[in-house]
């Protein structure tokens, strides 16, 4: 799956050095990709969304200025994303709290774990002191 993740991001760095570049559609597929690898609303795709071109900066009003906004806020998105390739080279894939609790709960109970139902205690009591132990600290070393 590594493998797999990695092309995908990958793909996204090619993305950035297509001639017809569009920052919002590449936000939109690069975010989409990140979702894959850290679950929905993850940090690294708060900060592809946050991602604009700045054509209000000082520097531009500078003629001798070298910035250039494009190309800053695409360098932005490369290191980014090759953030996220190289820990996923060093440290893997990330388990998301889905696939943690799918190790200790049926697939209904962990929808409901994930929802806004209540009776997640009920649901949290099934687990034994041991698996308890076990999948906090999972939780723990894998924010």
């Amino acid at each position: 799956m590594e493998k797999q993740l990695i092309k995908i991001l990958e793909k996204q760095l090619e993305k950035l050095e297509d001639t017809d570049f569009d920052l919002e559609a590449w936000k939109s597929s690069a975010s989409s990709a990140l979702d894959k690898v850290y679950g929905k609303e993850n940090d690294r795709s708060a900060e592809i969304q946050s991602l604009k071109i700045d054509y209000s900066s000082w520097a531009l009003r500078d003629s001798n200025s070298k910035y250039k906004p494009k190309e800053s806020t695409k360098k932005r998105g490369k290191e980014i994303i090759q953030s996220v390739i190289d820990e996923i080279k060093v440290f893997g894939v990330p388990q998301t709290k889905g696939e943690l609790l799918s190790e200790y709960f049926s697939k209904s109970d962990v929808k409901k774990l994930l929802s806004d139902e209540s009776g997640k205690p009920k649901i949290i009591k099934k687990l034994k002191k041991e698996e308890m132990i076990e999948l906090i600290e999972k939780l723990i070393e894998n924010p």
